[in-house]
């Protein structure tokens, strides 16, 4: 996929609801000057509206959010909740601390990350957008973030990223090569979740994101 080039001339973007949403996620907002979040689509499954990619001691690894759709393929974004069958907060919490136990700023961020991810949310779409902020805030990204009205096949004025960032594409400029904790052993992984680059970084990742 092309990497698509914010400029003056085109300064918003629509983006679909993400879970810990890729680096490539980000670069895109901290350049746009307004971001909408699409509110008002259908869950579409083996995308990043549940599930993101770190770093792991054996390469990428993926954390899948198991989720239950009321009305199959015709459940709304904001309808799709949770399984209960596994616990899998705590699968995931425990994969992240042994990807990033030893990354320079994991301590740094750790308390507050865990604290907005163990809440109770009543849908996938509640939680993404409680991250969502969270992210934004400790990357200090200072662009304006808003939720769609409505559904539009074909936005005007608006850069439609929403089928352009899933896991099976990439955007070329967001693999800008940056110190990761297994690079020894797995050579350098791109376009992972927000939180390797948050991890690996620290204050330094809005910078990255915004060159």
């Amino acid at each position: 996929m092309p990497y698509v080039y914010i400029n003056e001339q085109m300064t918003k973007i629509i983006l679909t609801s993400a879970y810990f949403p890729p680096i490539s996620y980000f670069s895109q907002i901290a350049k746009a000057h307004t971001a909408f979040i699409e509110a008002h689509e259908n869950f579409q499954k083996r995308s990043y509206r549940n599930r993101c990619y770190i770093a792991g001691p054996n390469g990428k690894q993926m954390l899948n959010v198991p989720v239950v759709r009321p009305n199959g393929n015709h459940t709304a974004i904001q309808k799709v909740i949770f399984s209960t069958d596994v616990n899998w907060k705590q699968k995931h919490w425990n994969s992240i601390i042994t990807a990033y136990n030893s990354s320079p700023f994991l301590l740094y961020y750790e308390d507050e990350i865990k604290e907005v991810f163990f809440q109770e949310y009543p849908s996938l779409w509640e939680m993404n957008t409680q991250l969502l902020k969270l992210m934004l805030n400790l990357l200090q990204i200072k662009t304006k973030v808003e939720i769609s009205n409505s559904y539009e096949v074909s936005p005007k004025e608006i850069i439609d990223l929403r089928k352009s960032i899933q896991p099976k594409l990439s955007f070329e400029s967001d693999n800008k090569p940056y110190l990761q904790v297994f690079e020894d052993r797995n050579e350098f992984i791109p376009n992972l979740s927000i939180l390797d680059l948050l991890f690996n970084l620290g204050p330094e990742a809005e910078s990255y994101l915004s060159s």
